[in-house]
């Protein structure tokens, strides 16, 4: 019997087709430990959705933690080999502040890397993974994108580090006034600075914001690679976005976030993180984005029909073959069953099967 998606609860429904979705595409299953050294977290603690880690000592006495990330734990382990590339894909348990409860959680988060020599077609594969997998979640979603080589191109070419920063703060939050005003309090970079508020007002289609972009001498190469990725995506779903900025220390090129309908903050967050590959030791290349499912833990209860396909009530008039035996055969045409005497006031099912004898028979 092949599984049916009715058999399966929210989550599981969401992993176990997000984990097709990437084996079509060659990616392989990753599986690692529950815990690693303190020390790989505490080196990268910036690239951490949460700062915050369960740490505990080993038996030898050294400082280790439950994993609250998977990709540092990917990269450690990569081995690199010239012109190729490996694919991988998890469905792992972090422990980390929750997003919805502001306490430790137990999370399973979902994702994919694609690390060495990264090329084109590999960072649209990974774009377009991206939004299938928001997709398959709900048809209500959107991707934002950016590109950080452009951003930085234009942030170089403000002389003051403390208005760098101010700038890129402003350019996060979204605050053009702020923006106009470190303009006038850095005379000597204010073409730059203007340009970083135009990326602000960019609201336009995807294609007015690409010839927009090269209006205002954005770098070709970036918005070129900006251009072609989002022509491979559904563009009713897709949206460039330059408020989109991970962590400058580790990303670099195409960074992406994922948002759907009805669920506060992002859903999908990813992009290249060449700078981290480097800060590991690593000359390749790498994409990856991770789908984290304890967002989703609001939708999932307000969209979740049933518990059950079919509860199937027996007395004590029937006997065990019979239960089972009729059970088995519901299961044989692809529907969850639960076997009860009585039906519980909350549970949910498609359809209350009666045995003789059984409550209300």
């Amino acid at each position: 019997m092949s599984d049916s998606p009715m058999v399966l609860k929210g989550e599981e429904r969401i992993v176990q087709a997000l984990r097709s979705l990437y084996s079509s595409y060659g990616y392989a299953k990753f599986k690692m430990r529950r815990f690693e050294e303190y020390d790989l977290y505490a080196r990268n603690k910036d690239f951490l959705v949460s700062g915050n880690i369960i740490t505990f000592t080993d038996t030898d006495g050294s400082l280790m933690a439950l994993k609250p990330d998977v990709t540092l734990s990917i990269v450690k382990g990569f081995r690199e080999e010239s012109q190729c590339i490996s694919r991988v894909t998890y469905d792992e348990k972090v422990y980390r502040v929750s997003s919805s409860s502001s306490s430790f959680r137990e999370i399973t988060q979902v994702g994919l890397e694609c690390l060495g020599d990264i090329g084109f077609v590999q960072l649209g594969e990974v774009a377009l993974l991206a939004q299938k997998s928001l997709i398959l979640i709900s048809e209500r979603s959107m991707l934002t994108i950016s590109h950080m080589d452009i951003t930085e191109a234009f942030l170089e070419d403000i002389s003051s580090l403390k208005a760098r920063a101010e700038a890129l703060s402003y350019l996060e939050k979204r605050n053009i006034s702020a923006m106009d005003k470190l303009s006038s309090l850095y005379p000597e970079s204010s073409e730059a600075i203007m340009k970083l508020k135009a990326l602000l007002l960019l609201n336009g289609s995807n294609e007015e914001t690409i010839s927009a972009l090269r209006a205002m001498g954005a770098k070709e190469k970036a918005v070129k690679e900006l251009e072609e990725i989002v022509s491979i995506l559904d563009n009713e779903k897709v949206r460039i976005d330059f408020t989109v900025l991970e962590g400058m220390n580790y990303y670099n090129g195409i960074t992406f976030r994922g948002y759907i309908d009805g669920v506060p903050g992002s859903v999908v967050s990813g992009g290249q993180y060449d700078r981290l590959m480097a800060r590991m030791g690593k000359k390749a290349k790498a994409i990856g984005f991770a789908v984290y499912l304890d967002a989703l833990e609001k939708l999932l209860e307000e969209t979740e029909e049933y518990d059950v396909d079919v509860a199937l009530v027996y007395s004590d008039a029937c006997s065990m073959s019979e239960v089972l035996k009729t059970a088995e055969e519901i299961r044989a045409k692809g529907r969850s069953v639960a076997t009860m005497k009585k039906v519980p006031q909350k549970l949910k099912s498609r359809e209350t099967v009666f045995l003789k004898g059984g409550e209300n028979a």
